[in-house]
């Protein structure tokens, strides 16, 4: 399993940054490409540091901030590893994920990696294309996927709220989902964290579409 560990930042998400490459740096199965992609971050200093000293193979790229969609294409576009995952820049691995999802990829088009969520443990052991396409949550964002499938359905640049889109558009593909059997990354909340910012109008909207897809793949 050759995977890329890629996210997007900007304005004050960059502090976080310095614990997301540390908890990469400590994976018992490093990635094979570490790939930032820097839209506006307000000081990414520390995150150099810690990446000049962790021993990975990474890259800072720079792009516009055109929403939360785009720069997720971006820093999948500049990652050409045969599996991708996008951990949040507030979010960090535990030591034994990558390992995870690599015992279980070989049966696999998208990874279901578990979550530790406000202090308790989400997995996905019964996960489906069926139970995506039903609405249903069978997959955190930063779930590892193959690149292939992300080159026939990117991530939505409207609406783009919901990582949930990218999961149904590879639902429709016929991609197989498999879960891991614990938890592999840290789903942290705060303040600050975009689904507590957003606007009613916008998760609605967001929703919306999201149901739409489900039923028909309609973008």
């Amino acid at each position: 399993m050759r995977l890329g560990v890629v996210t997007s930042v900007w304005g004050a998400y960059g502090r976080w940054l310095p614990a997301w490459v540390a908890s990469v740096t400590a994976q018992a199965r490093p990635p094979a490409l570490v790939t930032i992609v820097d839209a506006g971050a307000d000081d990414l200093g520390p995150a150099r540091e810690a990446l000049a000293t962790s021993g990975l193979t990474w890259q800072i790229v720079t792009a516009r901030h055109e929403g939360m969609g785009a720069v997720r294409n971006t820093a999948i576009a500049a990652t050409p590893t045969e599996w991708v995952m996008h951990l949040d820049a507030d979010d960090v691995l535990l030591p034994h994920a990558l390992a995870d999802a690599a015992a279980v990829a070989e049966e696999a088009d998208v990874v279901s990696l578990g979550a530790l969520r406000d202090g308790q443990e989400v997995t996905f052991p019964y996960v489906s294309a069926r139970m995506i396409l039903r609405g249903r949550l069978g997959a955190f964002s930063c779930s590892p996927y193959r690149r292939h499938l992300w080159e026939r359905r990117p991530y939505l640049t409207a609406n783009d709220w919901i990582d949930s889109a990218l999961w149904v558009g590879f639902a429709h593909l016929g991609a197989r989902f498999t879960g891991t059997a614990r938890a592999g990354f840290v789903y942290r909340q705060h303040d600050g964290s975009h689904s507590h910012t957003i606007t009613r109008a916008d998760k609605q909207a967001a929703y919306a579409q999201l149901r739409r897809l489900c039923r028909r793949w309609q973008p």
